[in-house]
């Protein structure tokens, strides 16, 4: 890999100033040169190493860091679409308990197309909430999807909410939370895929995405401590406060067992024994009151916020227009940005910062309004803090600025390319700020290429073939276009349907209001 080379020719290259505000600096007509998986040249009129050069021509085009979303649900492919007019209580019944009619073959291939998904929206680092695993094997085949696919992905194992039964006539929850094969195939995994973090062409960390708080504190701390010592980085965990979720302060509850702290980088080494405890992502945060968010960015908690599902289902206004947007907050929140559920929404994560900035002027122009004022000239809020947040601010709160989030000397490259020339809705507003270009008028459609430690995975706007190990007890990968594999997705997705249809979807309702323990009288529609 170290001798593999491509040069970004006579591009716009967004760079980041190393100042607090995290200012992007333009730099016309700029080349940069990938050796191996490294940005190791950035200037103008830059000479190809060798003759097996990649040259890709910039010029009229925009060079951009990979985006950075730090809450999604990968697996959830075949289940897009049916959520557009649900709240988050169906949600939770129809994209969520159904994994129940994923078989693990249905999982590759789901998490599969979620991940290219994501990549040709630009995404080249994910932190996947994956509550699909029922079974080991569900587990393997979502790790082998991300990694045939070429993300960069922090793979957050989760249990699913797991049913024993389930058919026409009744559900039967399992009762089985922490299956013990689970914490055996997690401690295997985490040590697996992060003992040696210098890998060159590892491109998959192994997280846990755990909402088990209600368990006794011993337990979970014993579990955090030995998996942290196995090499457990990050931990992510879903967090609202509403009639649904419950009105209790998790966060009261976290920050008691000392589990807030600010994201940390992977070790230079891996040492064994001794490790310090993962951190933890908090994934949403609607409704937490402001003492609970002030303890939060005391401590340098990183947060994601997924604007898109928050608006739609009923979790509240966005925490991220509550503190990245006001002055002095930046500093002392950590806020990214995450798609969530590509089953309702696009996994572009220049949507979801675009609708985080505009939800945000929203809410700070109707208190305004309410109070009988009107806003004078300024808006909340700016193109680039957004333009931030899928970039340096979302590796920041993975522990990864060193890393990746921006075109700098020595880090990844992991980096998106914009054809601001043939863009229809990019033109004039790139030639005014490229910034404002992406945030407020760029489409999936404008990204030319798309590069992920080093590797181009989107090519003249299209994904590239991908190898494809499944079945998973091949002897050799399967060379595979976007088109097969779509091909592939709708046959899996018809098959998940006719199991579907055998569900007692009211039923399943029932079943898991009565796990959440919740009030139904609080339960209103809101249309």
């Amino acid at each position: 890999m170290a001798d593999r080379s491509i040069l970004l020719q006579g591009g716009l290259v967004l760079t980041h100033s190393s100042s607090p505000d995290d200012h992007v600096i333009p730099l016309h007509d700029t080349d940069v040169l990938i050796v191996g998986n490294v940005i190791s040249q950035i200037a103008k009129g830059i000479k190809a190493p060798s003759k097996d050069t990649e040259t890709i021509d910039c010029r009229g085009k925009i060079v951009s860091p990979g985006f950075i979303d730090t809450h999604h649900h990968l697996w959830q492919t075949q289940l897009k679409g049916r959520h557009a007019d649900e709240g988050l209580v169906a949600y939770m019944v129809s994209g969520n308990m159904v994994s129940y009619a994923y078989t693990s073959s249905d999982v590759y291939w789901g998490q599969l197309a979620g991940c290219l998904e994501a990549i040709n929206c630009g995404t080249t680092l994910v932190l996947d909430h994956a509550h699909v695993v029922y079974t080991p094997e569900h587990a393997n085949a979502a790790i082998a999807a991300t990694a045939d696919s070429g993300i960069r992905s922090i793979f957050a194992y989760s249990v699913a909410l797991r049913m024993t039964e389930w058919s026409e006539t009744g559900c039967v929850p399992s009762g089985e939370l922490l299956p013990e094969w689970a914490l055996s195939q997690l401690g295997r995994l985490v040590e697996q895929y992060n003992r040696n973090p210098q890998d060159h062409d590892a491109t998959v960390e192994i997280g846990l995405g755990f909402d088990l708080w209600f368990l006794p504190k011993d337990m979970i701390l014993g579990l955090l401590k030995e998996l942290g010592s196995k090499g457990l980085r990050v931990v992510t965990t879903h967090v609202s406060r509403n009639a649904l979720q419950g009105f209790h302060s998790v966060i009261q509850l976290l920050s008691s067992y000392d589990l807030l702290q600010p994201p940390y980088p992977p070790p230079g080494t891996y040492t064994g024994g001794g490790a310090r405890l993962p951190f933890l992502l908090l994934s949403h945060c609607n409704g937490v009151e402001e003492e609970d968010l002030s303890v939060v960015a005391s401590k340098g908690a990183p947060i994601s916020s997924t604007p898109d599902t928050e608006a739609q289902m009923g979790m509240g206004w966005p925490v991220g227009q509550h503190r990245i947007f006001r002055k002095g907050e930046a500093k002392s929140t950590n806020v990214s940005l995450g798609a969530d559920c590509h089953s309702n929404n696009p996994s572009s994560i220049v949507l979801q910062a675009r609708a985080l900035l505009q939800l945000a002027r929203l809410e700070k122009n109707n208190r305004i309004i309410a109070d009988g004022r009107f806003p004078r000239e300024k808006v909340l809020g700016s193109s680039e803090a957004a333009y931030n947040l899928m970039t340096i601010r979302g590796a920041r709160c993975l522990g990864l600025e060193n890393e990746v989030g921006s075109i700098a000397l020595g880090k990844k490259a992991d980096i998106v390319v914009f054809d601001a020339e043939h863009s229809v809705g990019m033109l004039a507003a790139a030639d005014h700020d490229p910034v404002t270009a992406i945030v407020r008028f760029s489409e999936a459609a404008d990204i030319d290429t798309v590069i992920v430690n080093g590797t181009v995975r989107k090519r003249d706007g299209k994904i590239v073939d991908v190898g494809v190990s499944m079945p998973l007890d091949a002897e050799r990968k399967t060379i595979m276009a976007w088109s097969d594999i779509a091909g592939e997705v709708r046959k899996s997705r018809k098959e998940i349907q006719a199991r579907i249809d055998g569900l007692n979807l009211a039923r399943g309702k029932d079943v898991m209001l009565s796990m959440f323990h919740v009030d139904e009288s609080k339960l209103v529609d809101a249309s």
